[in-house]
């Protein structure tokens, strides 16, 4: 509130910036892998990036698989922030022995996936993986219990059967295994 003879008394400012993130995204990791053959025809697709992105650019317009026709297969785009990890599910089963070519788009135009700066991913991103081939083999009785034959067993006793794979349990029903 006083100064002496006209002085003054000087204070130096000091400003700190933060650190502006000008780094693009990058992807890391990919499953299927690329190239990869015989996936299976429920997988996931996903994606893994080197930051987290904003979940608000994840969507089935920036992260699309497409049949070898090059029509987009409907699915659900997902993005979980905290394994920076984006999933593509398709809306049924792929088909057997196809490829597909998943794409996560980059760019400067828009729908892009960007960060949560707002750093764009710098280029389109594009792979490709075969299904798995169709399972033509028709399954067989491996076991059954009590064995055919089988003499002395217990009124109350379970029967069952074992086949070669794994069965639609909506085939398995009172018409289509018998006892006689």
């Amino acid at each position: 509130s006083a100064t002496f003879n006209a002085s003054n008394y000087w204070i130096d400012v000091v400003f700190a910036t933060s650190a502006v993130d000008g780094t693009a995204p990058t992807i890391t990791a990919r499953t299927p892998a690329p190239g990869a053959t015989a996936v299976p025809r429920a997988s996931p697709i996903s994606v893994t990036f080197s930051e987290p992105v904003d979940a608000a650019t994840v969507l089935s317009s920036t992260l699309v698989l497409r049949d070898a026709l090059g029509t987009a297969v409907p699915a659900v785009v997902s993005y979980n922030a905290p394994t920076q990890v984006a999933t593509l599910t398709p809306g049924s089963l792929l088909a057997p022995s196809t490829q597909y070519t998943a794409t996560v788009r980059g760019g400067a135009i828009d729908p892009v996936v960007k960060d949560v700066a707002g750093n764009r991913l710098a280029a389109d991103s594009s792979w490709s993986f075969t299904t798995i081939a169709a399972d033509t083999t028709p399954p067989t009785v491996t076991a059954t219990s009590p064995a055919g034959a089988a003499t002395g067993i217990s009124r109350t006793a379970n029967i069952t059967v074992t086949f070669s794979e794994a069965m639609n349990a909506a085939t398995i029903n009172a018409a289509t295994i018998e006892l006689r």
